[in-house]
């Protein structure tokens, strides 16, 4: 389950989601389609003189597109956490590690350590493909390559950012998750205020910019750092040395 979604997920958010909605831009007549205008009414005054798919096209690079990405490092980290935490927790191998004479924080640290690496690596290869197909549309459609500001500060900030807090947010769930099942569910809980992000300035109440995005990357890493402490200190062999056995 963990290999399909660490696949499966990437691919259609990054590949197969841009290139559907690149192929319905370029083929559907838009200037009449009915609130076009309404929605081409939230571009920066700069784009004013693009046309309904240029447009268009460049509303879904900046806002849904870089939600769809952002969910790759957020998902993976979670997902590769979940196995090699909760996992270890479901199968009983945990207890075994814990008794050797490794330290706990280095158990902690390289475990932590393959969640972020595993991410990296989902994270940049989707970010490559990404790049060819929103690049491919850029060109058909004649307008700049979609690299701005925005997208250098989730690349570098935001994306890294979300990789430590999927990780570190399932072993601050460690404790209180019994099954992988469990751990997968919990990832939409996570997933849910950047949903909220990026639907907002649908609604006209504000416009997601590289300052917006500055702030969260910043409230993110606040967060990991408030977690890692928190994880540091209940990351111990006794809950689970304790634990009665199950008849």
């Amino acid at each position: 389950m963990a290999r399909a979604t660490l696949i499966a997920v990437p691919i259609g958010l990054v590949i197969v989601v841009p290139a559907l909605f690149l192929g319905a831009v370029c083929l559907v007549p838009l200037e009449q389609a009915p609130g076009i205008q309404e929605m081409l009414s939230i571009l920066p005054p700069k784009l004013e003189g693009y046309t309904a798919q240029q447009g268009l096209f460049d509303l879904l690079t900046n806002t849904l597109f870089s939600l769809f990405f952002l969910m790759i490092p957020l998902m993976a980290s979670a997902v590769s956490a979940s196995c090699i935490f909760v996992g270890e927790k479901e199968r009983s191998t945990i207890e075994t590690l814990l008794l050797t004479p490794l330290k706990v924080r280095q158990i902690f640290r390289a475990k932590l350590a393959c969640c972020l690496f595993l991410s990296f690596v989902t994270t940049a290869i989707a970010f490559g493909a990404f790049t060819i197909v929103v690049s491919v549309g850029d060109i058909m459609l004649g307008i700049p390559f979609f690299l701005n500001w925005s997208w250098l500060v989730i690349i570098l900030f935001l994306a890294p950012g979300l990789m430590v807090f999927g990780a570190v947010f399932m072993v601050f769930e460690f404790n209180r998750i019994n099954s992988r099942l469990e751990s997968f569910q919990t990832i939409a809980y996570v997933a849910l205020p950047f949903l909220l992000l990026y639907i907002a300035p649908f609604t006209g109440l504000f416009r997601v910019n590289a300052s917006v995005l500055l702030v969260v990357s910043a409230i993110v890493w606040l967060c990991d750092l408030f977690l890692w402490i928190i994880d540091i200190r209940t990351f111990l062999p006794e809950k689970f040395l304790e634990q009665p056995l199950e008849d």
